[in-house]
């Protein structure tokens, strides 16, 4: 039950019509099988078609392990003899089309400048990605074999795809080595790159429009390049531009100046950040200089302290076989800190455990280090001078 593929010979071929021949059933999904078809099914790295036949929406299509091709379409199969008509969603197969001689390209021009061959393509939905054998690829590198392609594209050059004879077959420099098939398909960038490939491609280079490699990144011992082609590079460079218009706007400063002005924020945030750190330092004294005295257990409240507070207090008075337990409160809730000396016993994450399951709300942590938040409103050092009843705090 071949189907005659018919973008093979034409891949802007984008309506066509076809006799159902049978019925069938792709993992668990109801299928047609027609005696000829335009639409692309999934395979070799690229997603499938999408259109309409026989009225109905093309949900998917997929090639079984016989290379049979199976629509899988919404509602009800049409019968076994019907003449069906089909069309191809032109937007997404020139997309496609785009993408996967885009990625023949790249992979020839990433051969070529930097001697990495391709292992592995994808064309997803929201992301290409090309894999190499060779490790440590950069992404100048890689905008290296960008500029090749895109100057490529410039050319207008032809793109053949054919089914050559066996003795035409054995005379092509192939980029890779052909499928063990008895026919093979072959796509030929004019000058540049032949490759047997079996998906559907553009007829000239300038239909590409454009390659933009957005990302290089290790990848089982080699690079993953994650690059993009046609119409979705275009999307994708547009959104970029207007969040980068929207940045500047938001800075008072032109594009090319908002990567200076984010530069000069961070360091003032930086700068800013240091000065709190210091003046938290010098806060934490104070409070350690108040509480401070010659108790085992010290537990308390820090009115109106900011929760990051908590922790260098402690830190400053958990001496010794001394346990330190503090919080503040807001209204939402308490945010507690325990901590005990070098020499104390107490387990602090046990000591917080007890307090939150007598008064409600969740924490934990260490022997040496707890903290955790409990409802508005609690008692602490009341739940706190409890809990320790029970234990040695020395």
């Amino acid at each position: 039950m071949k189907t005659v593929r018919l973008h093979y010979d034409d891949p802007l071929l984008l309506a066509f019509d076809a006799e159902v021949i049978a019925h069938s059933a792709h993992r668990g999904r109801a299928s047609l099988i027609l005696d000829r078809t335009a639409f692309y099914p999934e395979s070799g790295g690229q997603m499938s078609d999408r259109g309409g036949l026989a009225g109905r929406a093309i949900l998917d299509v997929q090639l079984d392990d016989e290379a049979c091709v199976h629509h899988v379409i919404e509602g009800e199969l049409p019968p076994i003899g019907a003449r069906v008509e089909g069309t191809i969603d032109a937007r997404r197969r020139r997309e496609h089309m785009a993408l996967h001689t885009g990625q023949h390209a790249l992979s020839h021009a990433l051969l070529e400048l930097s001697g990495a061959v391709t292992v592995s393509s994808r064309l997803g939905e929201s992301a290409c990605t090309i894999d190499v054998d060779r490790a440590g690829l950069s992404l100048e590198e890689a905008r290296r074999s960008e500029d090749r392609v895109n100057a490529l594209i410039d050319e207008d050059r032809p793109v053949r795809q054919f089914f050559p004879s066996e003795e035409e077959l054995a005379g092509l420099a192939l980029r890779k080595p052909p499928p063990e098939t008895d026919r093979v398909r072959v796509v030929a960038i004019e000058g540049f790159d032949v490759t047997p490939c079996g998906g559907t491609h553009v007829t000239h280079t300038s239909q590409i429009e454009l390659v933009r490699v957005e990302g290089v990144e290790r990848y089982k011992g080699g690079t993953r390049i994650t690059f993009s082609a046609g119409p979705r590079a275009r999307r994708s460079l547009a959104a970029q531009a207007d969040a980068l218009l929207a940045l500047a706007a938001e800075l008072s400063c032109g594009p090319f100046e908002a990567s200076r002005a984010v530069l000069g924020l961070q360091k003032k945030l930086d700068d800013a950040r240091e000065a709190a750190g210091a003046l938290r330092g010098q806060l934490a004294d104070l409070h350690a200089e108040r509480l401070e005295g010659d108790r085992p257990v010290i537990a308390a409240v820090l009115d109106g302290a900011d929760p990051a507070l908590l922790r260098p207090v402690a830190e400053r008075l958990a001496t010794g076989a001394r346990v330190v337990a503090l919080a503040t409160q807001s209204a939402a809730a308490t945010d507690v800190v325990i901590m005990r000396g070098p020499d104390a016993t107490v387990s602090a994450g046990e000591l917080l455990k007890t307090v939150a399951q007598a008064s409600g709300g969740r924490g934990g942590g260490r022997p040496e280090l707890a903290q955790g938040r409990l409802e508005p409103g609690v008692d602490f050092v009341a739940l706190i001078e409890r809990a320790v009843k029970g234990s040695d705090p020395t």
